[in-house]
């Protein structure tokens, strides 16, 4: 902190640095941005009651939000199916050679569309788990690609015969 004095908008320097906080504080601990991390989740999913536990960290980043991801899951998954099932996902890129340092990055998304992932792997301690790495870029996939897929989904139903 005594090399870089101005802050701007963060709780402590963002450059050589991450700061684990995002957002306004709220109830237990936790910042908005981690609560509507759980919200998100459990809307886009479907999955009310999901189990999400997320700690928002600021990395200096220009853009792309990124998640270290442990998913437990009912049944046990194998590396290799989950790898299949996501290399076959629409809008997704997985990219998962990490002995060949092939793996997702900020810096590789910035300006695509899918949202990439890497790094799967068994969980060591849980076999129906699943820990990945997952990247994406969110002015195109968070805001301006959503806009624009969701303006072609309501153009096709309003131009599509009735009957």
């Amino acid at each position: 902190r005594t090399v870089i004095k101005d802050n701007g908008p963060f709780p402590a320097p963002l450059a050589l640095n991450v700061v684990p906080w995002a957002g306004s504080p709220k109830e237990d601990g936790y910042s908005s941005e981690e609560l509507k991390v759980r919200d998100e989740s459990r809307k886009i999913l479907g999955i009310s009651d999901l189990k999400v536990s997320a700690t928002c960290v600021r990395v200096p980043v220009l853009t792309t939000h990124s998640l270290a991801v442990h998913a437990v899951f009912d049944l046990e998954v194998s590396r290799k199916d989950a790898q299949d099932l996501l290399s076959n996902a629409a809008g997704v890129r997985l990219v998962d050679d990490p002995e060949s340092h092939q793996f997702p990055t900020p810096a590789d998304v910035v300006g695509t569309d899918p949202t990439w992932v890497g790094r799967v792997r068994k969980s060591l301690d849980n076999p129906k788990a699943l820990d990945l790495f997952i990247c994406g870029d969110n002015l195109r996939k968070g805001a301006a690609l959503n806009t624009a897929q969701i303006a072609e989904l309501v153009a096709r139903e309003l131009s599509a015969p009735l009957g």
